[in-house]
Order: structure tokens, then C-alpha cells, then sequence
């Protein structure tokens, strides 16, 4: 290894100097960057705010026409006078026989065969 004299050492940093400033961009163009990507940055932070924003008037819509929907209207039966649609297949045949009470003795065949009128015959 030789050694270098003083001034052969600023020689060859005065040329890496040189070196980097021809590679180094220019302030303008830096700062012109820096600019757009700040201003990127703040509608990628402002997306989510717009998003959230539309989300939540969306859903008062929602729920504002499903409150409506809840609300009673002259249209709807009150529950006292309502009555199952399935409420027909309840009705079966012989149940008129199940609401009375069968005396005793008697049998329910009786009920059951027409008797005879004594009119005519």
C-alpha cells in the first residue's frame, strides 16, 4: 500500500464529490415528488373517511325504513282479532261433538243417527 499525499486525497474526493452531484436529483424535482406523494398519502387517509361515511348514512336509510315498516298502520289487524290462516285445519269433522258435554247413559252413536219424526210418518 502506498501512501497518498494531502493533496492526491482532496483530489479524489473533490472527483466523488463531482460524482454524486451529477447522479444526486435536483431540489425541484425532490421536492416535487415529495408534494404528490403527500398529497397521495392524504386521499388514501381520506378514503376510509368517505367510505365510512357513506356506510353509516346508508345504514340510517336502512334502519329508517325498517322503523317505518314496524310502525302500526290502519291496515293491520289488531291481535285480539286476528286469527291463524291454519286455523281451518282445525275444524275437523265430529268436532261440534267435542264441545258438549255427553250425558250419562247416553251414548254418542245417539247424537250421531238422525231419530225419526213423528210428523208425516
Amino acid at each position: 500500500m502506498t501512501m497518498m499525499d494531502e493533496s492526491e486525497l482532496r483530489r479524489r474526493f473533490a472527483q466523488l464529490r463531482e460524482a454524486d452531484r451529477e447522479r444526486a436529483p435536483g431540489f425541484a424535482r425532490t421536492y416535487g415528488r415529495a408534494r404528490a406523494r403527500r398529497s397521495w398519502r392524504a386521499t388514501v387517509r381520506i378514503r376510509p373517511l368517505v367510505i365510512s361515511a357513506a356506510a353509516a348514512v346508508v345504514i340510517a336509510a336502512i334502519g329508517l325504513a325498517y322503523a317505518r315498516s314496524l310502525s302500526p298502520s290502519a291496515a293491520t289487524p289488531e291481535i285480539a282479532t286476528w286469527r291463524a290462516p291454519t286455523d281451518v285445519f282445525l275444524r275437523t269433522p265430529g268436532s261440534e261433538l267435542l264441545g258438549t258435554m255427553p250425558a250419562l247413559g247416553a251414548s254418542v252413536l245417539d247424537m250421531m243417527i238422525p231419530k225419526p219424526s213423528n210428523r208425516g210418518t
